[in-house]
């Protein structure tokens, strides 16, 4: 019987715990791009450097942060990691680093500290006899640094500061402060996704009442509410629209907004608010217009952060102009002139797949014979027009784009000339134009 009795309680109270979670409001996620903390348009290749320590004690830790930075960095699959001792080779030997590498991601352990607490506390046992016991606690701080260092003109982007803390406690001694100081290192760690990355962020949206008192909206609101509940979003967004047309009410407007934001057209949501607020001038709803434009803004950014890519951006421009004087039945050979530039080829290998989503023909980059001719040609150490007109004529090619890199820093410029093979005349050079710039 009492087995019984427990039951039934336990069973009353599941039922009271969903009466009240069901009674609540409901809620739908949403996912929403985040552009980066730091302003990373334009880089792909990363070396990620030794930690440094404003005190010897804390090398250990500089380089438990150094390995968990990498790793986090290679989870946003976004960049290229580029080994930090092939840079400081090249900083050593006093060479240009930016062919090699975009920016160095830096960091510095400034301070950790460790506080030890020891209680003991009277207890008695079952016979009544008294007895001691110890708590150990051990709680840490940590704060360090990190930033982008741009290995064009060294400038910094950044840098970011953050606040690590941890603690435990034990009835058999202290708690190790070094494990401590690196989970508290580790969870600050999470945040460099979201600081040197675009993201995407899942937040919830609470679905709004009507607030008329009106029966005929309450009982169609009734209904658009269960098509969210059972995530049938295009009919529940049919249903607050119609809402909202026949009695103009700013929760309907608000709720088609929300659904518009979970089938991702943010525009469409901003536009209906807009238009709730036009016809109402509820408040509430100028602020859901204020979130509305501010993720409109940010995907803007995103956007203009990846057209900023250097790479993508000359090629994208270099395409247009080598387009514009490509015979109509042009087969191109693309030659690359930088072979030790690691830029280069990413241009060369854009502007391939540019000329292919053309129609525009390809000699093959990986034939064999013309690979040969290609390395005969660079080991040379200068490019005569007339051998590259017969190797291209040997590869069936028509038109050949050669393609290299001038200057350095800040004045770094992608170079390209056209040859026309049947006439053996160039019929385009780039020239000083800031748009080749790189």
């Amino acid at each position: 019987m009492k087995l019984a009795a427990n039951w039934k309680t336990i069973i009353s109270f599941l039922l009271l715990v969903l009466a009240l979670t069901s009674c609540g409001p409901t809620r739908v996620p949403v996912e929403v791009d985040r552009p980066p903390t730091l302003n990373t348009s334009g880089i792909k290749r990363i070396a990620v450097m030794p930690f440094e320590a404003d005190n010897p004690f804390y090398n250990a830790l500089a380089s438990y942060a150094t390995s968990v930075a990498t790793e986090k960095i290679r989870e946003t699959e976004r960049f290229t990691l580029v080994d930090a001792s092939e840079v400081r080779n090249l900083q050593r030997r006093r060479q240009i680093i930016e062919n090699y590498v975009d920016a160095m991601f830096i960091g510095r352990i400034i301070r950790t500290v460790t506080e030890n607490e020891t209680k003991t506390s009277q207890h008695k046992d079952k016979n009544g006899d008294t007895y001691n016991s110890t708590t150990y606690s051990t709680k840490v701080e940590i704060e360090f640094s990190y930033s982008l260092k741009m290995a064009r003109d060294g400038s910094l982007i950044g840098p970011i500061f953050r606040k690590g803390v941890a603690s435990a406690y034990s009835k058999d001694g202290y708690p190790s402060a070094d494990e401590l100081l690196r989970a508290a290192l580790i969870s600050q760690m999470a945040f460099i996704r979201q600081d040197i990355a675009p993201y995407k962020s899942k937040e919830m949206r609470t679905i709004a009442e009507d607030k008329t008192g009106d029966d005929a909206v309450k009982a169609e609101m009734k209904e658009a509410l269960a098509h969210v509940k059972a995530q049938n979003y295009k009919l529940a967004l049919q249903a607050y629209l119609g809402i909202y047309e026949r009695y103009r009410s700013p929760a309907a407007g608000e709720n088609a907004s929300i659904i518009y934001e979970v089938l991702g057209d943010t525009e469409s949501a901003l536009n209906i608010m807009q238009r709730v607020y036009d016809d109402t001038g509820n408040p509430t709803t100028q602020l859901v217009v204020a979130r509305l434009r501010k993720i409109i803004d940010d995907k803007a950014k995103l956007s203009t952060s990846e057209q900023q890519d250097p790479i993508n951006r000359v090629t994208a421009f270099a395409s247009e102009e080598i387009q514009k004087v490509l015979p109509s039945n042009a087969v191109v050979w693309l030659y690359n002139n930088s072979p030790s530039n690691a830029m280069v080829e990413a241009v060369a290998d854009n502007l391939t797949a540019y000329f292919i989503r053309k129609g525009i023909g390809i000699v093959d980059r990986q034939n064999t014979a013309l690979v040969a001719a290609e390395q005969r040609l660079q080991l040379s150490g200068a490019v005569n027009d007339a051998e590259m007109v017969k190797i291209g004529n040997a590869a069936g090619a028509k038109t050949i784009v050669i393609i290299g890199i001038a200057g350095s820093g800040a004045m770094r410029r992608l170079q390209v000339r056209v040859l026309d093979i049947e006439r053996g005349i160039p019929i385009m050079q780039s020239d000083t134009d800031e748009r080749w710039l790189m």
